[in-house]
C-alpha cells in the first residue's frame, strides 16, 4: 500500500504544480486585461460625453452603446485567453 501511495504522489504531484501555475498565470492575465479594458472604457466614456447631444441621442437609438459593450467584452475575452494560453505554453514547453 505504501508503494501505491508513493507512486500516486509521483504521478499527481507534477500535475498539481502545473495546474496551480496555470491558474496563477490565468489570474494575473485576466487582472491585467481587466485593468486595460477599464481604462479603454473610461476613455470611450469621456469621448462619448464630449459629443453633441443630438448625435448622442441618435447613436443611443441605434444601439451603439450596446454594440460597443459587446465588442469591448469580446475583445477582452479574446486577449485574456490568448495571453493566458501563451504564457502557459511559454512556461510549460514540451520536453
Amino acid at each position: 500500500m505504501g508503494k501505491l501511495a508513493e507512486w500516486l504522489m509521483l504521478m499527481v504531484g507534477p500535475l498539481v504544480v502545473r495546474g496551480l501555475a496555470a491558474v496563477g498565470f490565468t489570474a494575473v492575465t485576466f487582472a491585467g486585461v481587466d485593468v486595460l479594458v477599464k481604462q479603454l472604457v473610461a476613455n470611450a466614456q469621456t469621448s462619448w460625453s464630449a459629443m453633441p447631444f443630438a448625435v448622442l441621442q441618435l447613436a443611443t437609438l441605434g444601439g451603439l452603446p450596446t454594440a460597443l459593450g459587446v465588442v469591448f467584452g469580446a475583445a477582452a475575452g479574446r486577449f485574456a485567453l490568448k495571453f493566458a494560453v501563451g504564457a502557459s505554453q511559454y512556461i510549460f514547453k514540451p520536453k
